[in-house]
């Protein structure tokens, strides 16, 4: 007696069924075998089943017994038979046309299509930071594995630091045959050097940040997707569309041996809060004769931007209960008459060198803390103050006036106790003339993209400033993106001005090597 098992009716139909509508592929009826009672044998059912698959097995020696009408096709194995010998001949010679893809397959195992045929919202897959990438893929491929990685800087909260994608960044560069230096700027955070290097040509430095501000308040952050010709992602203008950009130039570099300049594709830590990384790349003195700093300046030259320096003032004070304040020294009264004093010794100078494109310095007391409690007389109030610089301007300059303000003020009330801090930040200001060679290349290279070669300032403060006050590098800043969308909750960038980037960046090689050679 036939004692292989029999499925229940109904669960048999609904295989059956299932089958057919999924592989939308014909089953001849006359290939099953019934049992007893008109139920499908599974035995019969098991090639038919194995359509489902988006692969075929390959069980060696497993064999069923025949079916009960011989196959079709007598040159082929019958159905449902998976010896070694079935396998190879139901492998299509190499020229044979590839069969059409079932259901199953087109839905579940189909790959990402190119950008041009993407929807207008697509999401893109995550990658692992090390594998699944390479700079020869599409540059919106390369800055959707960077948008993937968590490089929040690592003094923000739940920041993980720079160091995942600078690894990654340096996996990349030497898969295109960059000599890579890594090196700590704190622990965990290094900055980063890739060389293209032949010599007997000038050297271009094309320098980016790695870290980025927090994921809250966008969501998905870390998700990169396409819609509307825009890629969005945290970090996706602010700063890596530019980093992406820059890795396809210096594959280019490797690739090619008569590439106009030697090549330096630099990556620094921590600017988002007090350019730490850059500040140290500087003091090295990397041997360049020029820099690209990458924001998203929407592909327009940059060449003077303001600095900074910012610092803490505190007063001192005696705690007493505020029944009784004649016992105690109120600190936050004494930093009132401080804040009076300041004024008397920063106002008079923001004016001193004004700008025709930045205009004249500013100061701003940006935190006040101070106080125990309302019924408590504060023994301690401390502020932080912003003093923006000019070109021109130098924060040693800044910080005697104010100490001078301090020390008419502490004549003037011996029991006023105050105190200044060194400062916490402090960024030089940027002035690149408009003749250095730098400049005169990416002019040239905007130019011929069809975009404005005429030089901008901007308020906000770059890497660059580091690389140019301390370092002596002349640089500009030039990069795709918006700096309006920095920091939103729904950072994005053209996807046609990244992909533009790209040859303004060559161009600027081009220029220079012809220019500063």
């Amino acid at each position: 007696m036939d004692r292989r098992p029999v499925l229940v009716g109904p669960i048999s139909l609904v295989i059956a069924l299932l089958g057919l509508a999924l592989t939308c592929r014909p089953f001849p009826a006359s290939r099953l075998s019934f049992a007893p009672g008109g139920l499908p044998r599974v035995s019969s059912l098991v090639p038919f089943m194995v359509r489902l698959l988006p692969f075929t097995p390959r069980w060696p020696n497993r064999q069923h017994p025949p079916h009960n009408t011989p196959s079709p096709h007598p040159s082929r194995p019958q159905p449902g038979v998976f010896t070694p010998t079935a396998i190879a001949a139901q492998t299509p010679p190499k020229s044979a046309p590839k069969k059409p893809k079932s259901f199953l397959e087109k839905t579940l195992i189909a790959r990402e299509p190119p950008i041009s045929h993407r929807p207008p919202y697509a999401r893109l897959p995550r990658r692992s930071p090390t594998r699944g990438l390479a700079i020869t893929s599409s540059v919106v491929d390369t800055l959707a594995g960077l948008v993937a990685i968590n490089s929040v800087n690592a003094s923000l909260p739940g920041g993980p630091g720079e160091a995942e994608l600078a690894h990654h960044v340096a996996d990349l560069a030497r898969a295109a045959g960059a000599d890579v230096e890594l090196y700590d700027v704190e622990p965990g955070r290094p900055n980063l050097l890739a060389w293209i290097r032949r010599g007997n040509r000038p050297t271009l430095m094309f320098e980016c940040h790695l870290d980025t501000v927090g994921l809250d308040p966008m969501p998905d952050a870390l998700n990169p997707r396409i819609a509307n010709g825009r890629l969005y992602g945290r970090g996706s203008a602010d700063p890596k569309g530019c980093m992406a950009a820059m890795l396809h130039v210096l594959h280019a570099a490797a690739a090619d041996p008569n590439f106009p300049v030697d090549l330096c594709l630099a990556g620094a830590v921590g600017e988002e809060i007090v350019m730490i990384g850059s500040r140290v790349m500087a003091e090295r003195r990397p041997p360049v004769n020029a820099a690209v700093v990458g924001e998203p300046t929407e592909l327009q030259i940059i060449t003077s931007q303001k600095g900074a320096v910012r610092w803490r003032v505190r007063t001192h004070g005696v705690a007493a209960h505020s029944a009784m304040p004649e016992q105690g020294h109120n600190a936050i009264q004494d930093m009132a008459t401080t804040l009076t004093a300041l004024a008397r010794g920063i106002e008079p100078h923001l004016a001193a060198r004004p700008h025709p494109v930045l205009g004249n310095a500013t100061w701003n007391v940006g935190t006040i803390r101070g106080g125990a409690g309302v019924n408590v007389v504060p023994d301690l109030c401390e502020i932080e103050i912003d003093r923006r610089l000019v070109p021109g301007d130098s924060s040693a300059e800044v910080l005697e006036h104010v100490d001078a303000a301090l020390d008419d003020l502490r004549a003037g009330d011996p029991q006023l106790r105050v105190d200044r801090d060194p400062p916490f930040v402090d960024i030089p200001p940027l002035e690149t003339p408009h003749n250095a060679a730098v400049v005169r290349a990416a002019q040239q290279a905007v130019a011929a993209a069809g975009l404005s070669p005429d030089p901008l300032g901007v308020a906000y403060a770059t890497d660059a400033a580091m690389l140019s006050g301390i370092g002596g590098i002349p640089s500009v800043v030039l990069g795709p993106g918006d700096i309006a969308q920095a920091h939103t909750n729904d950072e994005w960038i053209e996807i046609e001005q990244l992909e533009q980037a790209v040859g303004v960046y060559l161009g600027v090689c081009k220029a220079f090597g012809e220019i500063a050679a």
